[in-house]
């Protein structure tokens, strides 16, 4: 057994196939594997959320306007609100005081499972819970990530499970990502949490999360990414990401299914944010599998509510049609828009604490205070866009950001990716589109889902860059943390300065360790 994370982490990356092809996909082995472990993911609601681009962002806002909502179902906030009524005056004070008490006790508790992990793979199963609990580190706590200590303890638990079958069902043998899909299971079944936001891993008909019988479905978006596997046009993955709307709805909780109109919708209802041929491909799916579609093109125009859904989304409408259409944006009115779909009310005090922080490694700004004594004038953005679609969103917040409006800002990059990604159009649009003043070619050592050592050479990045950006200053450092710091030191650097680390999410978990030791 495991005594430390370390050698936990160790075992778990033995799980990584050496080569990740369409033959890594399926159920068949995850299913086994949660049946010999009483299928926890049968105790706990849940949604699911994929996507191509934004549905890691999605899927934390989501889980962040749960967690400050009202569970209205809990046999304990019953009693509160009979108590209250019967002990409520009509003294305005005193019902503060009163509603204060019921808000402390009348909120979700909420499990969410991400990925991949920036630094330590606790990351990946969060709890948001607003009552005070005594587990755990203090500081990972806040953090949301299961502590390390238990972590370590669920996989002493899962590791004679997984060791049985490699033994008696070698062809079942369960992949890193499946056994870290099932930790997450367990943890939240052991947690008793009211409601799991899950993030699909890839593509979705046959991702390992999709052995969910989850309560909606959302499908952030369709662009091309993982095309050796998902498929060369935006209709074949498109296919791959509907095959999360499933025909039926399988509630744990006996709730009963969402109305459309004067008709029950048997299928489990999906949002999305998809638009052409993907929504297309979507709609037809929710069409075969009798599920609701919701999107934001099917937002009532009056303030007439017929249906179930649009009783909780008419009330919504204008913020929703906001004009405000950056990804950032986009991605917390889509979970708005799931949540409303639930059934489940919002207020604008628990909408405003669900936005008021961002998902970690996104448009993140790292601490104004330089790493490791360092006094620079220079912001940092840390954002693992690893496609072009989200080096547009990039962009589009850079661009519309405080960090160019404030002035005349030279651009340091600092660059990293993943083989098989498109990072050659990528660059181009960084180019193209900013200001860039120096190029800082990296690499990240990080072990991935799909294997080691799958960074792209950083001399080849550097030879294109010079090639596509003439008379630009290009440096290779091959050690992503010294990258980020020679970036930071450079005497050249001004104070009206911008350095951009992205290309990989992978590459800002390792830089990102500047500013945020792991607590391993």
């Amino acid at each position: 057994m495991f005594s430390t994370y370390i050698t936990a982490r160790e075992w778990l990356e033995s799980f990584i196939p050496l080569v990740y092809g369409k033959e890594e996909l399926g159920l068949a082995r995850i299913e086994n594997l949660l049946n010999k472990l009483g299928n926890p993911q049968k105790k706990f609601r849940s949604i699911l959320v994929g996507g191509t681009s934004g549905k890691g962002s999605t899927a934390y806002y989501i889980a962040r306007l749960l967690q400050f909502s009202e569970n209205s179902d809990k046999p304990e906030n019953q009693k509160t609100r009979i108590n209250q009524k019967a002990r409520v005056s009509d003294n305005s004070e005193n019902l503060k005081v009163r509603k204060s008490e019921y808000s402390e006790f009348s909120e979700f508790k909420i499990g969410l499972h991400v990925s991949p992990h920036l630094i330590y793979i606790g990351e990946r199963m969060q709890i948001l819970d607003n009552r005070k609990q005594e587990t755990g580190n203090r500081k990972q706590k806040e953090d949301n990530a299961i502590p390390v200590k238990r972590l370590v303890a669920l996989v002493n638990e899962i590791k004679p499970v997984v060791d049985a079958i490699g033994v008696s069902q070698p062809e079942l043998l369960p992949s890193y990502f499946e056994i870290l899909v099932a930790l997450s299971f367990l943890y939240f079944a052991k947690e008793k949490v009211d409601f799991a936001v899950v993030e699909v891993g890839l593509g979705g008909r046959l991702d390992a999360t999709n052995i969910l019988e989850s309560e909606i479905s959302v499908i952030t978006n369709v662009g091309l990414d993982h095309t050796e596997i998902l498929g060369n046009t935006i209709e074949k993955i498109a296919r791959e990401k509907a095959g999360i709307i499933k025909k039926v709805s399988k509630v744990s909780n006996g709730s009963t299914p969402i109305k459309s109109g004067s008709k029950v919708s048997k299928g489990v209802p999906v949002v999305t944010g998809a638009s052409g041929k993907a929504l297309e491909i979507i709609k037809k799916r929710a069409k075969e599998k009798n599920a609701l579609l919701i999107n934001f093109g099917t937002l009532p125009t009056n303030k007439t509510a017929k249906t179930d859904i649009e009783r909780y989304i008419t009330r919504y409408y204008y913020s929703l049609r906001s004009p405000d259409v950056s990804f950032v944006s986009r991605n917390k009115n889509l979970a708005l828009l799931t949540v409303l779909s639930l059934g489940i009310k919002q207020d604008a005090d628990s909408v405003k604490k669900a936005f008021s922080t961002g998902f970690p490694g996104r448009f993140e700004e790292a601490d104004p205070t330089s790493p490791k004594g360092l006094r620079g004038t220079s912001s940092v953005i840390l954002d693992g866009a690893h496609n072009p679609d989200k080096i547009r969103a990039l962009i589009d917040f850079i661009k519309s950001s405080w960090f160019i409006v404030r002035g005349s800002r030279k651009i340091v990059l600092v660059i990293a990716f993943k083989k098989g990604k498109n990072w050659k159009e990528m660059i181009d649009l960084l180019l193209k589109s900013l200001s860039i003043k120096k190029v800082i070619a990296t690499e990240y050592f990080a072990t991935t889902d799909t294997g080691k050592g799958s960074a792209v050479d950083a001399g080849e990045i550097k030879k294109y860059v010079e090639v596509r950006g003439q008379r630009l200053e290009v440096e290779v450092i091959k050690n992503s943390q010294e990258a980020v710091f020679e970036a930071l030191s450079s005497n050249k650097l001004t104070p009206n300065q911008l350095i951009i680390v992205t290309g990989s999410l992978y590459l800002v978990g390792e830089a990102r360790t500047l500013w945020k030791l792991p607590e391993f």
